[in-house]
């Protein structure tokens, strides 16, 4: 792939490392004769730091790390252990699709698109027609094709957004500059949702019939404006032209799928080369298995909406309407007030979850606040600067950039930092040879100290004993390497010593760091990251496989392009199987024996056969047919038990027929709903608003038991004595019938 093998080294426009980059004495690296022909000088190196600060490293290398809070440790705890087969079945973690939920969910975004638009051109306006349009899609081999895979791909799209949305909390990815990208993702998730429903809606079958009732119940409950949109569908119904209905609803459906992609625009505007789509194996698994779907279990068509009858059982996709066994039922308003407060607290978790680094501690004196350690942000150390853009261009959020440099020093750009983007992972500070990039005010020669106590300790402690220097990240060390990085420290692997270093990412770890833990007595080198496009700083772990395998500067120095340096690209929960990961073997064509190949020991993309995609996609096939029984379970419906009557009385002056505006009585009219002789509506309505301005439409919906009611409906005026009967009969309803009393002046 272009991505991984570039032809020469990634610069920023602009910049040049033979002319642009170099200092006016250049220095080559201490203990390195042979530099690359593309490396260029710097007046400090991380060769000729000075080993001196071992005393103070526990406080302040920590500042760097996160601490992860107990609650995401556990959700990631709970994501790994799903992980971990997919990981072991696929035989890669290159095929696992929870690392790219993000991608294939825009993916699905497309395809969800693109079927609607297809359904578009066959689609007609009206309750009946609309019905009947969506019927003779069955006669079209294509377009009932392309009207399950719109349905599927929609349930899958809420499906892997929220599968993001659960990888992107546990990873802590919400606070700082993530905030955007956390809240648009939420808003995003709620016009997917709404998007799905009016979808739904626009069949005008008896999920549509729900919808609607639940819509009515959720206005009744919530704004004065119920009986004015019973208003408008009755009228819509009686007079043969509900286009102008069905025509509303196409319009928001649509509209809330352009708002979508309007957010997801804001959802990935502080990424720097941002991802649009998933791996190509994934686009084509997912079709396949989306037109497999379809094509095993067609759509089937429910009865049309009916005004006389409760629908007594359905086939319903519960990832969209799910609220719909609980319409019309007294969870209904708890439903609707847990899932808003569950929202507003989800928003409002970038600011309410702070983040602190590790080791620290919230400091409380007498009558002071509470001081949360805040993870350190990137430093640019102006006098080292040589201005190459390296930093500005690996940092994955734009926090710096390359601006002109106008200080008499020989290089034409200085980096600029801006804090405020910048999420710590310290990718920065391993792009950087000429050490001149650090975290808030430590020294960044800390890192290396950090490296150097580890060695000195383990060679007093375990001489005998090979070593091996072990780079890992936060991740690794909140899970599987948690107890290397404790405070005794040390371990032995495979007669082994092991010195585990944790950093915020392994992208941190300039090349030059690890090519000098050689030199100061390590026997081996070792990275343990992240797995493809699961880096919770999105690019650490590509841009150090890239770096080592000599594909991105800072490069490996030549001299050490066959030095014992490895890496493995590993889940956090198998830190330990990485520990015990041998080099790859090849046979020396002179010899005849094996000797490790450390160069190919480094790549995180390894070929796969075709046995590695076969389980893949059979796994998605399995997961997509259980998400489409899922979207078609049959849920029996509680309010079914009971009869309704329902009440619409459209325009109430024109029940009095009042026509003498100058003697309007002073007294207000009252519209009264009884039933079994007891009051169980009413309505008042002042005379002079009533035959001037126009009377609110009057609706009630009243939930019986089957059996034989008296009902009842009367408008009166006391003070001016007049009391007229609408209407009064004892009904005999049946279970699941719905009785329609309706009052239409022009029907």
């Amino acid at each position: 792939m272009s991505r991984l093998n570039p032809k020469e080294p990634e610069l920023l426009p602009g910049a040049n490392l033979d002319e642009d980059c170099k200092t006016a004495v250049p220095a080559p690296p201490a203990t390195t004769e042979d530099h690359d022909e593309d490396d260029h000088h710097h007046r400090v190196t991380w060769y000729e730091l000075d080993d001196e600060l071992y005393g103070q490293l526990d406080s302040d290398l920590q500042s760097w790390q996160l601490e992860p809070r107990k609650w995401a440790v556990w959700l990631e705890k709970i994501a790994l252990t799903f992980e971990k087969p997919v990981n072991k079945l696929t035989g890669s973690t290159q095929l696992n699709p929870l690392y790219h939920t993000g991608t294939i969910a825009t993916f699905l975004l497309g395809v969800v698109g693109f079927t609607g638009f297809y359904l578009f051109l066959f689609f007609k306006y009206g309750f009946d027609v609309s019905y009947e349009a969506v019927v003779a899609y069955d006669n079209q081999f294509i377009a009932k094709t392309m009207r399950a895979v719109h349905r599927y791909a929609s349930d899958a799209l809420v499906i892997t957004t929220l599968l993001h949305a659960y990888r992107t909390l546990f990873m802590e990815r919400f606070r700082g500059p993530r905030w955007l990208a956390w809240v648009t993702g939420i808003v995003m998730t709620i016009f997917l949702w709404l998007a799905g429903v009016t979808g739904y809606w626009l069949i005008w079958d008896q999920r549509a019939q729900l919808i609607t009732d639940g819509f009515v119940e959720l206005l009744g409950k919530t704004t004065p404006w119920a009986a004015n949109f019973v208003e408008m569908n009755l009228t819509a119904e009686l007079s043969g032209k509900s286009w102008p209905f069905m025509f509303a609803i196409l319009a928001v459906h649509v509209l809330l799928f352009l708002i979508t992609a309007v957010f997801f625009w804001y959802h990935i505007k502080r990424l720097k080369r941002p991802k649009w789509y998933p791996p190509l194996q994934w686009m084509i698994g997912m079709s396949l298995v989306l037109l497999i779907a379809a094509l095993v279990f067609p759509l089937s068509n429910l009865l049309p909406a009916s005004s006389t009858e409760i629908p007594a059982a359905l086939s319903l996709d519960l990832i969209f309407l799910f609220f719909i066994p609980f319409v019309q039922t007294n969870t209904a308003v708890w439903l609707w007030l847990g899932l808003l407060l569950i929202t507003i607290f989800s928003t409002a978790l970038p600011w309410i979850s702070r983040e602190r680094h590790k080791g620290a501690q919230q400091e409380k004196g007498a009558g002071e606040t509470a001081v949360i350690p805040l993870l350190p942000k990137v430093t640019i150390i102006r006098d080292r600067c040589t201005g190459c853009t390296k930093c500005a261009l690996d940092c994955p959020y734009k926090a710096i950039e390359m601006v002109e440099r106008h200080d008499n020093k020989p290089h034409k750009y200085i980096a600029i930092e801006d804090p405020s983007l910048c999420i710590s992972c310290g990718i920065c500070v391993g792009s950087c040879d000429g050490v001149a990039v650090t975290m808030g005010q430590t020294p960044p020669a800390y890192l290396w100290d950090a490296v150097a106590m580890k060695i000195s300790f383990a060679k007093a402690k375990q001489p005998e004993l090979p070593l091996r220097i072990v780079f890992t990240c936060d991740r690794h060390a909140a899970h599987g390497a948690q107890r290397y990085v404790a405070e005794d420290g040390g371990a032995v692997v495979a007669d082994t010593a092991v010195e585990v270093v944790a950093v915020p990412c392994v992208g941190t770890i300039p090349p030059d760091v690890m090519t000098r833990a050689l030199d100061a007595g390590a026997d081996h080198v070792q990275v343990i990251g992240c797995p493809p496009d699961d880096c919770r700083n999105r690019e650490g772990n590509v841009w150090t496989e890239r770096r080592l395998l000599r594909k991105r500067v800072p490069r490996l120095k030549r001299a050490y392009a066959d030095a014992p340096i490895t890496a493995v690209w590993a889940a956090p929960n198998e830190f330990e199987d990485a520990l015990r990961t041998e080099p790859i073997l090849v046979k020396d064509e002179e010899t005849g024996e094996e000797k490790p190949d450390y160069m190919a020991s480094r790549r995180m993309f390894l070929a796969l056969s075709w046995q590695n995609y076969a389980v893949a996609f059979l796994l998605l096939l399995i997961v997509t047919f259980i998400q489409v029984a899922f979207a078609n379970i049959s849920v029996p419906l509680p309010i079914v038990e009971k009869a309704q009557v329902r009440v619409a009385v459209v325009d109430p002056a024109a029940l009095v027929r009042w026509t003498a505006v100058s003697s309007i009585p002073t007294g207000e009219f009252e519209l009264k709903l009884f039933v079994d002789d007891q009051l169980v509506a009413t309505e008042q309505y002042n005379p002079e608003r009533m035959f001037t301005d126009g009377a609110a439409p009057f609706y009630a919906n009243l939930p019986l038991m089957p059996g034989e009611h008296h009902v009842k409906l009367t408008i009166e005026n006391d003070e001016y004595g007049m009391q007229r009967t609408l209407f009064d009969e004892t009904l005999s309803l049946q279970e699941g019938e719905i009785f329609p009393l309706n009052f239409h002046p022009d029907f």
